[in-house]
């Protein structure tokens, strides 16, 4: 696994290198001197922001599957979860390992902790498929990302698929309200339609957040780039996580820089460094220091009742 991981980013690197290849490292230096301390405060604002509101992920999860933590306690799983995630790949293993160790200390089961894992991925996943819907839609002429052109009426029939997916699977979420799915003997809760559109308006926001961090620190771009730099971020988280490399480290900035073109190399290279830092690293050094202070008891709930365990009264589940 390590040395695939390595491979990966190996070729991702050597692919950078090569997109890069007729870019100055001088350049890429004032680039970055460009973006000055109020555009990093900013950024660093609204990556906070944004972490506060990927909490909210377990904390639909918990609604969905009966079951309430106190906040402090899911805020800390999902935190811990997501920047391990982020930074390190591979999710079930590195995120789903936090998730644990911190919710068995607040009483929950190993399969109460797999359901919200399942519940919070599902979130993410329609968010991400909502906004590239609308992206591929809303955005005009053919999408160009390196040598592929897509067409504009490919585009537009692609971005209307997605969000004919996401509204049948609403459509069938109302139609089996109250019902669990069963797979290979573990019991999914399905959400309410409610509760699902609330899943999807938060992921919808935790991207656009994700962006907006990226956004503020690249220097005289305008408000109207907004939607194609997000379609561009989608695309590239996805294709971090899918190639498995921590971080998605040299995939993320490859494919951001392949899919913006009409972005001076420079400056949105000089900014994905910056935003590495900002959105990655600092929020891991933070998740870093939490866990270990809830790993050695100083974060750590109380021995004792369910109630000084980091439990509320159970909520009924979704119906």
């Amino acid at each position: 696994m390590g040395l695939l991981m390595l491979a990966v980013v190996a070729v991702a690197v050597g692919a950078l290198r090569h997109i890069l290849n007729d870019t100055s490292w001088d350049d890429i230096r004032a680039a970055v001197r460009r973006i000055g301390p109020a555009r990093l405060l900013l950024s660093l604002g609204i990556t906070a922001i944004s972490y506060f509101v990927l909490t909210g992920y377990d904390v639909i999860a918990q609604r969905i599957i009966g079951r309430r933590t106190r906040y402090p306690v899911a805020a800390l799983a999902s935190f811990t979860s997501y920047i391990f995630s982020h930074n390190f790949g591979f999710a079930v293993l590195t995120g789903g390992t936090a998730r644990w160790r911190v919710y068995r200390h607040a009483g929950l089961t190993l399969g109460e902790v797999a359901q919200i894992m399942v519940l919070a991925g599902v979130t993410f996943w329609c968010g991400v498929f909502l906004l590239l819907g609308i992206g591929l839609v809303l955005r005009p002429g053919a999408l160009t990302i390196g040598t592929l052109e897509i067409s504009a009426a490919t585009r537009v029939t692609t971005g209307l698929m997605l969000l004919a997916a996401i509204a049948v699977t609403l459509f069938v979420l109302h139609r089996a309200a109250g019902r669990s799915l069963k797979l290979f003997g573990w019991t999914l809760v399905l959400p309410t339609v409610s509760l699902a559109l609330g899943q999807l308006a938060l992921a919808a926001i935790d991207i656009a957040l994700a962006t907006a961090a990226l956004f503020v620190l690249v220097p005289d771009l305008s408000l109207a780039a907004f939607p194609e730099l997000i379609l561009g971020y989608v695309v590239a988280f996805v294709s971090g996580l899918l190639a498995h490399a921590p971080g998605g480290v040299g995939v993320f900035e490859a494919v951001m820089l392949v899919a913006l073109p009409r972005i001076d190399r420079a400056t949105l290279f000089a900014a994905l460094l910056v935003y590495r830092c900002v959105y990655y690293l600092v929020p891991l050094a933070v998740g870093l220091v939490l866990f270990l202070l809830h790993e050695t008891g100083w974060l750590r709930p109380h021995t004792g009742p369910r109630e000084q365990e980091g439990l509320l009264p159970a909520a009924p589940p979704a119906a």
